[in-house]
């Protein structure tokens, strides 16, 4: 084949003229580029190597990593899964603090929506009491593990404080592992950056980072900031619930490993005013919503803003989309709301025991990340790995969406 500025110019080896250079391939596959309609760059590129706890297995082993993490001001560690973990321990504290008294030492869960930090890292996030998701122990002291707002504020501000030759060498990271793997565009989740200026450095620092062609998303409720930045979308992880791993993700029927119905991030009025501002300004606006009841406000919501038609200019989305009934599905499609699911998901946690069964139970798990279903219904479905939640790899997204755990989906 011929390639002429980046694109396939032709099939015919003779239209390439004399003095063209050519690339024996050895016989391997070429594909094209691959878009990845969900990545954190940063913390992509931040989480790689002994950083990665991915592999943990039981909380013996999780105090041995953290134990062995390089010393610095900083010391970041992510992708811990105790749902995997083999004791039934949980991730705690206590080694960051034994470890690394002096630094400000954060492990995340590998879903984001929870961490833990040491008394050094609390202290310096100095989170007001009141903040929802901070636990305590039974004499009412922080244990540093965080959720809710509580894990979204002290995150925010443990990478805002990293300093930017560490935040821009974990971009580039990022943007080789991602052409390696195939994925040319990245469609980049920036969250809790704060005021604008912050946006635009670090929109700016991306599309210096490497060849990658960059989509950025503003993870605010502010589709004005986004129209002033010259972005055509806002959203992405504007947060509707939390996640399932972490109990969070706001769902109709309980949890079936523990009380509640996780939690919905933000009221009615406060999601109609941000769909209704990015329709009338012409951005297309993205929530995350994974619980079906997450997922109703985010539908029912742009109905009423839609008047129950698609936007005739917009490409709304929701990211992940993972429980949702038939109903909802219909009615996505119906809007034209493109889904930006992650099929990784499901190879990760939909296993019989995975941690689906163990968190909602075998019955509504089998009816999760419904791939085929949202096709058969004709909506738009677009895909991405979520990295660092799941490995950036579009060809390992490819794989699972065709060895779904359900074979329906």
């Amino acid at each position: 084949m011929v390639i002429a500025d980046g694109k396939v110019a032709s099939l015919r080896p003779e239209d390439a003229g004399a003095g063209v250079p050519h690339i024996d391939l050895g016989g391997r596959a070429v594909y094209p580029a691959f878009a990845d309609c969900h990545v954190h760059s940063t913390d992509t590129g931040l989480f790689l190597g002994p950083h990665d706890l991915s592999g943990v297995r039981d909380a013996a082993e999780y105090a041995r990593r953290i134990a062995a993490l390089p010393l610095d001001a900083f010391v970041l560690a992510a992708n811990y899964d105790e749902s995997a973990w083999t004791d039934g321990g949980v991730a705690t504290a206590a080694p960051l603090d034994a470890h690394f008294p002096d630094a400000i030492a954060m492990a995340v869960r590998v879903d984001g929506h929870s961490c833990v930090l040491n008394r050094k890292a609390l202290a310096f996030v100095d989170l007001p009491p009141e903040t929802p998701g901070m636990e305590r122990d039974a004499d009412g002291a922080p244990t540093g593990r965080l959720l809710l707002d509580a894990n979204w504020r002290a995150q925010a501000k443990v990478l805002a404080a990293l300093p930017a030759a560490m935040k821009r060498a974990a971009d580039v990271r990022a943007t080789e592992l991602a052409l390696r793997q195939g994925a040319l565009h990245l469609h980049v989740q920036l969250v809790g950056l704060g005021p604008r200026e912050a946006y635009a450095r670090e929109i700016t620092a991306l599309r210096e980072a490497g060849a990658a062609k960059w989509h950025p998303k503003i993870c605010e409720r502010d589709p004005a900031l986004a129209k002033e930045l010259g972005l055509p979308y806002v959203g992405g992880d504007v947060f509707l619930d939390g996640s399932i791993g972490s109990g969070t993700a706001a769902v109709n029927e309980p949890y079936h490993d523990r009380e509640g119905r996780g939690h919905l991030m933000h009221d009615d009025a406060e999601v109609e005013a941000y769909f209704a501002e990015a329709e009338r300004l012409g951005i297309s606006a993205g929530v995350h919503a994974i619980g079906d009841r997450a997922i109703e406000q985010c539908l029912a919501t742009w109905e009423k803003v839609l008047g129950g038609k698609p936007s005739p200019r917009n490409r709304h989305f929701i990211e992940h989309f993972e429980i949702a009934t038939p109903q909802q599905i219909a009615r996505a499609a119906h809007l034209n709301v493109y889904l930006s699911m992650q099929p990784q998901f499901d190879e990760l946690w939909g296993h019989p025991g995975g941690m689906y069964d163990t968190r909602l139970g075998a019955p509504r798990a089998r009816t999760m990340n419904a791939l085929a279903s949202a096709k058969r219904a004709g909506a738009t479905l677009v895909g991405g790995d979520d990295s660092p939640v799941c490995k950036l790899s579009p060809l390992d997204g490819l794989r699972a969406a065709t060895a779904h755990h359900n074979p329906a989906e």
